[in-house]
């Protein structure tokens, strides 16, 4: 038996009951089968899977250093894009009519999350976990959050998770009383409102290798998350950049994505960049200025893809230009030379930075 400090999560359909009550079994099941399971693609390091019970999908993080809050809220917000997706596939692809295929609209889902201790146990083939924390999480999936916030589609933070995620300014209060826990302080957060806010208007800037002028792979011991947060995170960009002195990012809605804005001071120069398009898990990409030419400028994209436990990074650089749309090849051809070197030896350290941390 082994205790761990960490978040514990669970991802619960919400109208599991009124649907099945209501709903030709042989239909329902396949149903809820498909939405379980986009749930349980989405639990990956640095989240290891639980269990399921019945209408719910549980998780939790033994890692100290990961994840930071900023992406765990994304890892919550994925869960929650992942069965909206599948929602509306289950919805647009069937013509049926009978009730079960009738009432999958009426399917939401809520995810609960708590920040505490807990023993893990080795229970034949199977991990458990164990403690008051893993109680309390469970007893915050009944709750009257939507009845008091109106907010249906909602992942319910403990006052302990949301202090160590240190995100509680995009957060709505809420508190209930537990029976042997009190009064109990939690956070609200709107995954609904989210999910359409960060659609809303979007302008897709993805490089593919042929759309570039220079492209740089990598392969990583270390699963897609981790990997997602070190390249983004500034507090890790730090650690593992070549002799780059200090990291900084301004983020207008307080949260990394689109329209962050990034300062690497390297010891040789400066260079800002702006974050363009931002798929959380799956790639970013950014306009980077040259910082020999501050009128000109480049696109990347910084594309993941899981490979057998580990992920490869492709990095491709697109061309140089002013804001005219004049091309500049000399920046491209520096900019090139100068990041083979660069991302060789940052990568190589990130990835024993990253191994060192399992």
């Amino acid at each position: 038996m082994s205790s761990h400090t960490g978040y514990l999560l669970i991802a619960d359909i919400s109208g599991y009951t009124q649907f099945l009550t209501s709903s030709e079994m042989d239909h329902a099941n396949p149903i809820l089968q498909s939405l379980l399971g986009v749930l349980i693609e989405q639990v990956g390091d640095p989240l290891h899977f639980w269990k399921t019970e019945g209408d719910a999908v549980l998780a939790y993080s033994t890692r100290q250093e990961f994840p930071s809050g900023e992406t765990f809220l994304t890892i919550c917000e994925n869960l929650y894009n992942a069965f909206a997706l599948r929602r509306q596939d289950i919805i647009s692809n069937t013509t049926c009519t009978c009730n079960a295929c009738a009432n999958v609209s009426g399917l939401d889902l809520k995810i609960i999350a708590h920040h505490g201790q807990f023993a893990e146990m080795q229970l034949g083939p199977e991990k458990d976990i164990s403690g008051a924390d893993v109680i309390l999480v469970h007893r915050m999936t009944k709750t009257n959050v939507a009845e008091s916030t109106g907010v249906r589609s909602y992942a319910l933070f403990s006052e302990a998770a949301a202090t160590a995620m240190r995100i509680d300014e995009v957060l709505e209060p809420f508190s209930q009383e537990f029976e042997h826990f009190g009064e109990v302080a939690m956070k609200v957060y709107d995954l609904a409102q989210s999910w359409e806010r960060l659609r809303a208007n979007r302008e897709r800037l993805f490089l593919t290798e042929d759309d570039g002028v220079w492209t740089f792979l990598y392969h990583f011991d270390a699963p897609i998350g981790v990997v997602w947060e070190a390249l983004v995170a500034p507090e890790h960009k730090q650690g593992w950049m070549d002799r780059i002195k200090a990291v900084t990012v301004d983020s207008p809605q307080e949260r990394l994505g689109t329209g962050s804005a990034y300062h690497c001071a390297h010891e040789l120069a400066d260079f800002y960049y702006r974050v363009t398009d931002w798929e959380p898990f799956d790639y970013f990409s950014t306009r980077i200025q040259d910082p020999a030419r501050p009128e000109i400028s480049w696109p990347e994209t910084y594309h993941l893809k899981q490979i057998n436990g580990g992920t490869d990074l492709r990095y491709t650089m697109g061309k140089a230009t002013d804001p005219e749309g004049n091309r500049s090849e000399i920046s491209e051809q520096e900019g090139s030379a100068f990041l083979a070197e660069f991302w060789a030896a940052s990568f190589a350290e990130m990835d024993a930075q990253l191994s060192h941390s399992k």
